[in-house]
């Protein structure tokens, strides 16, 4: 599995012309989960039982901020793990796009109508009920709407569709008009579950409104194996989870996790660090409260620059002659500087996890440590333009790095 790994990173850095030399900057020795006293033992043997899989399925859910919401670097890790012990389906794909804002390119989920409301996880009040994904999107009346849902490749057909909502029910009597449906029925407060006849890629999925507010749903197949989650949100810190009501409960209920990784830090090193630690031990404990059966992975953020500006002052001639004077003319400039916070933060999430015996992964140090964010940018991989995205490749590098130290974990 790390051979194909790395044959995977050669192809990916070939396919953005990057020589090697440009990216003698990863540290490989850095690479590895870190378990810090945790144990993993009870996780491993799950994953080698697939009888003991709960329908069929080993859930993975990766939360955080707009680096996950982007999909791409969960993908690898879904890629790497489902390749390995079976792919159980696409997984979660919440209401992104209807909500009016970015989601994965792997799968489409739009609505007929137009919401009446929206709500998303950074905005300061919330004109919907928010719920699991941090995206809501709100129908008001007591007409319908169809929901289009694809994904791309065979190997995401899916045979199941799970709606998840909002706990006020009523989505047991929605209609699939592309294929027959097998069973409809809400399976839980927050999911109604609509089993079709054959796999499909593409199914239009007719909801009543007014029910109660949608939050995405889950697509899977009839295949025993991994299924890879992701909840990522612009902007996101580990309060900005804490906000949402019971979101652990749900998340426990809906997705019913073995693993969980936590990856944030980025935004709260542009904001106080005061609470950093405060709000991942919240977010934390109720994880460990509502899925005691799970492991948590904490990541760290690699380095990224901030927008900085200064005043620059110069000596300038008006006139002639004896009307010649010379006068002081100060401008704004503006450039970009390492966010030393991120480092703060990185440290804060090494120091969490030592103390409280929860795994974590170092992507700050793999990713090169310090002045690794201006040789990821010369490497093509990191955007140049805001100096805190990665580029595609660049997400999808992270996302091999990690599943190889995961796999790595996992096969101990």
């Amino acid at each position: 599995m790390l051979k194909k790994i790395t044959t995977f990173i050669i192809t990916v850095l070939t396919l953005m012309s990057a020589s090697a030399q440009e990216i003698d900057f990863i540290n490989d020795e850095a690479n590895h989960i870190v378990l810090n006293g945790a144990d993993w033992d009870a996780l491993r043997t799950s994953l080698t039982t697939p009888q003991s899989w709960q329908d069929g399925k080993w859930q993975v859910v990766h939360i955080g901020d707009s680096h996950i919401q982007a999909g791409t670097m969960t993908a690898q890790l879904r890629i790497a793990m489902q390749e390995q012990w079976g792919n159980g389906g696409r997984g979660l794909l919440p209401v992104l796009r209807i909500a009016g804002t970015n989601q994965p390119a792997d799968y489409t989920l739009s609505s007929s109508r137009k919401p009446a409301a929206t709500a998303r996880l950074l905005s300061r009040s919330w004109s919907a009920e928010m719920g699991l994904t941090g995206v809501t999107a709100h129908y008001p009346d007591s007409s319908f709407t169809t929901l289009h849902i694809a994904t791309t490749g065979n190997e995401d057909r899916y045979t199941r569709v799970t709606a998840v909502h909002a706990p006020h029910g009523g989505y047991e009597t929605a209609r699939v008009d592309t294929t027959r449906v097998i069973v409809a029925r809400q399976t839980s407060d927050y999911t109604s579950r609509y089993d079709l006849e054959r796999a499909m890629n593409s199914v239009d999925l007719t909801v009543p409104c007014g029910t109660s507010d949608l939050w995405g749903v889950v697509v899977e197949n009839d295949t025993r194996g991994v299924m890879v989650h992701t909840i990522g949100n612009n902007g996101a810190t580990a309060s900005s989870y804490n906000r949402i009501p019971d979101f652990a409960a749900t998340l426990s209920t809906v997705l019913q996790p073995r693993l969980i990784i936590v990856s944030l830090g980025t935004n709260e090193a542009f904001g106080s660090l005061d609470g950093v630690e405060r709000s991942l031990d919240k977010l934390v404990k109720s994880l460990q409260h509502e899925c005691p059966s799970a492991r948590i992975l904490l990541t760290t953020p690699m380095e990224c620059h901030k927008h900085v500006s200064h005043k620059v002052s110069k000596r300038v001639k008006t006139g002639r002659g004896k009307r010649a004077r010379f006068k002081t003319v100060t401008s704004t400039v503006s450039s970009y500087a390492v966010n030393p916070a991120v480092k703060q933060v990185r440290d804060i999430i090494l120091a969490y996890g030592k103390k409280h015996h929860i795994a974590t992964w170092d992507l700050y140090a793999v990713a090169g440590g310090n002045g690794a964010a201006s040789r990821w940018i010369g490497a093509g991989l990191m955007n140049g333009k805001d100096h805190l995205h990665q580029l595609d490749g660049g997400y999808e590098l992270q996302g091999i790095l990690l599943a190889e130290a995961l796999l790595a974990t996992l096969a101990q």
